[in-house]
Parts: structure tokens; C-alpha cells; sequence
């Protein structure tokens, strides 16, 4: 039997949940508008409080396509307080009208292929020869921002989870330390191509969902989701060993904006228009 190989070193950050749900459009619908605007007042203020937690962050997109009509996306310091805004959501009289069509949970994750080689630099820097508990404590100094971002201010969102292959042909996992770490090097060098255009945030999701990483890009404009990833498909960490789920793609709204025509649609309440201001408003998912 060949010798297993040696599982990279991670580390984590905020956990992460997406829920994207369907507006059941006849009962919303259906329903007067003083009961739609009492209804939308009161996920409103759930959402507000929600986007300004103590720890984490959280926000809201309306999507495009049959997939789903809103993406709730949270990042917390663990399950608890994940699962915590999931029971809030479902205690309002919104959640009766919203059906749920996908959801994923991850944790944030940053590999080490390359930031172990930093940390041990800046240690020597300094004078310090490290055990493995000293680097992986310079790692996680110098990756804080990354494990523990702010939701970047940017206009559209593309989420989709992947998997690498572990098919009879090529399998990521029977791959030496060495040969992934070069192949994950030339993937972030295509990324990099795009810094200042899109922000990506890898997240983890081995042992947690159906995927193995979720992988949320934002942007503030849209087509750059299809440049990264059509260039991505063409690098060998892509072509050879890549399986990609469903993608969402949808426009962020501020948590005020979710109806319009009252005073949740209000002038302090508009929508997040991250990048030119020009851009034109979005039909707000619940208006009346």
C-alpha cells in the first residue's frame, strides 16, 4: 500500500453559513399591504440588528435565476451563534413565506503552502529559530485579517462550493506535499491578477457540508466572477482536479432596503452601491 500523504496544515476563521431561500410569491402577494409592511418592519429590524453583531459579520443579496431570491450569508465565531441567527430568522413571520432551496456551512480557511515560508522568514528576522507551535503562532498572527475579515463593500457576490477529484485517474489527496503545494502556487498567482477587483474568501467545508470548500467572490463588477473563474478552469489545480457546484450570483442590499414605499426604504436606508455611485437602484425584493 502506498504511504498516505501528509495532510497540509490549516487555519481557521469566522464560521461561515449561506441560506438561500424563495419568496413564495402568491401568499406574499396575496397578502395587504399594511400586513406586507408590518411583515418587512419586523425582519428588518431583525436583519439590522443581525449586520451590527458584538462579534462577525453578516449581509444580504437578492440573486438572479430560478435558484433563490435571497442569500443570507453570516459569519460567526462558532456554530452557536450561527444556528442562534437561523432560529431568530425562523421566529419571524417573514421566514412563514420564505422557502429554503440551499444552504452551506464552512469556516473560513487559509492553507499554509506558502505562509509557513513567511512566518519562518520573519522569525529569523528576528532572531527566533521556531518550534512548530512558534510558526503556526506567527501564521496565525500574520493571517488575523484574512481568518477574520469585514465583509468587503463591494456590489455583487458569486458563491459556489468545489471539491478536488479523488476519481481513478487523478486523485488531489494521493498528491505529495511538494506537488499540491506547486500547484496551489500557480493558482494564487492567477488571483492575484485580479487584486483590486474581486476579494475572495475560501472557506473550509471537509467533515461540515456536501462540498469540500466554499468559495464566495465579491466584486463590483459582475463580469469579473466569469474572467477569475474561466481563467482558473484552464490552471492544472482546475482542469485536472477541480468539481464545482451550483453558483449564486446576486446584488447587495442594505438590510433597511429589504421593502420600499415605507419608511424602510428611506433615503439612510439605501441600498449598498459599493463602487460607482452611478449605479442604477435595484427592484428591492419585497416592495410592496
Amino acid at each position: 500500500m502506498p504511504r498516505v500523504s501528509a495532510a497540509p496544515v490549516t487555519l481557521e476563521g469566522w464560521y461561515v453559513l449561506h441560506s438561500m431561500y424563495a419568496v413564495d410569491w402568491p401568499r406574499w402577494n396575496a397578502l395587504g399591504a399594511a400586513e406586507r409592511d408590518a411583515i418587512v418592519a419586523e425582519a428588518t429590524a431583525l436583519l439590522e440588528r443581525q449586520a451590527a453583531p458584538v462579534e462577525g459579520e453578516s449581509g444580504c443579496w437578492t440573486l438572479l435565476g430560478h435558484k433563490a431570491d435571497l442569500c443570507l450569508m453570516h459569519w460567526r465565531r462558532d456554530l452557536e451563534a450561527l444556528r442562534a441567527e437561523e432560529v431568530a430568522l425562523a421566529r419571524t413571520r417573514l421566514r412563514t413565506f420564505l422557502v429554503p432551496t440551499y444552504s452551506y456551512v464552512s469556516v473560513i480557511e487559509l492553507g499554509t503552502y506558502e505562509l509557513a515560508g513567511h512566518a519562518e522568514a520573519r522569525l529569523a528576522a528576528r532572531g527566533v529559530v521556531p518550534d512548530a507551535a512558534q510558526r503556526e503562532e506567527e501564521m496565525r498572527r500574520m493571517a488575523a485579517p484574512r481568518l477574520f475579515p469585514k465583509i468587503p463593500p463591494r456590489r455583487y457576490l458569486c458563491f459556489y462550493p468545489m471539491s478536488k477529484r479523488r476519481g481513478e485517474q487523478v486523485n488531489w489527496y494521493d498528491l505529495p506535499p511538494a506537488a499540491r503545494a506547486e500547484l496551489m502556487r500557480g493558482h494564487g498567482e492567477i488571483g492575484r491578477k485580479y487584486a483590486g477587483q474581486v476579494t475572495q474568501v475560501i472557506a473550509g467545508s471537509i467533515g461540515l457540508d456536501d462540498w469540500e470548500w466554499g468559495v464566495t467572490l465579491f466584486a463590483d463588477d459582475p463580469l469579473v466572477f466569469k474572467k477569475l473563474v474561466h481563467e482558473m478552469r484552464f490552471d492544472p489545480a482546475s482542469s485536472r482536479y477541480a468539481l464545482f457546484g451550483p453558483f449564486y450570483v446576486g446584488i447587495r442590499f442594505a438590510a433597511g432596503a429589504l421593502g420600499r414605499g415605507s419608511a424602510h426604504g428611506s433615503r439612510r436606508h439605501r441600498l449598498i452601491r459599493a463602487g460607482s455611485r452611478r449605479s442604477p437602484p435595484l427592484k428591492l425584493l419585497l416592495s410592496g
